[in-house]
């Protein structure tokens, strides 16, 4: 499993190399300024803590929250399973297998429905998720230690509104299908985008 990217500053300093000249100061330009780059920041300084937790698993961020969602929702099916996470079905297939390989997850014929199969968790998949789970844990206490409670229960309020609220141009793009000016469904931008908007007010 690749290691994931170092977060880069904020803002860039000068630093030295090895021949003793100083190096250019880095411009961010307004880049701090943007909401989606320190989104970006914060993503790899969580991810960096996470894999240095988790790493030697095989579990990623993206395949511990598929197995949350095996574990809570016994049966789930592979596609209803992508949906929820906002990822393709291609997405959703290719974290079933890892985790089937792994020997967490396994499939089960539907027995209503000889041509579905269900997501459940393997025994060892069972037991293991409490070890996770308290890796997790452990991991979202400590990356939090930066933040006073307040301050936590602030950030994960207005998270959740984020995630939650339609996104600009999906909206502008819905009204101009209305109006008849263009056509959202058969944008494959807009429509993955709708995916991920709706997936993202059903988890909040």
């Amino acid at each position: 499993m690749p290691a994931p990217m170092r977060s880069p500053a904020v803002r860039g300093s000068a630093k030295s190399d090895r021949r003793g000249t100083e190096s250019r100061v880095v411009d961010y330009g307004t880049l701090p300024d943007h909401v989606g780059y320190l989104l970006r920041l914060a993503q790899l300084r969580v991810w960096e803590d996470f894999y240095g937790r988790m790493g030697e698993t095989g579990v990623s961020p993206a395949l511990f929250s598929a197995l949350m969602l095996v574990r809570s929702n016994p049966g789930i099916q592979q596609s209803r399973l992508g949906e929820a996470l906002g990822v393709a079905r291609s997405g959703a297939m290719t974290m079933t297998d890892r985790l089937e390989r792994l020997g967490l997850v396994e499939r089960r014929a539907d027995p209503h429905d000889r041509r579905a199969y269900g997501l459940f968790l393997t025994a060892d998949g069972e037991r293991r998720m409490a070890e996770f789970v308290g890796r997790v844990q452990q991991h979202d206490r400590l990356i939090n230690q930066v933040l006073s409670p307040d301050e936590h229960r602030t950030l994960m309020q207005l998270l959740h509104k984020f995630v939650a609220a339609p996104t600009p141009i999906v909206e502008e793009r819905r009204a101009q299908a209305s109006a008849g000016l263009s056509d959202l469904d058969g944008d494959p931008v807009a429509s993955r985008t709708k995916r991920t908007v709706s997936a993202g007010r059903r988890a909040s």
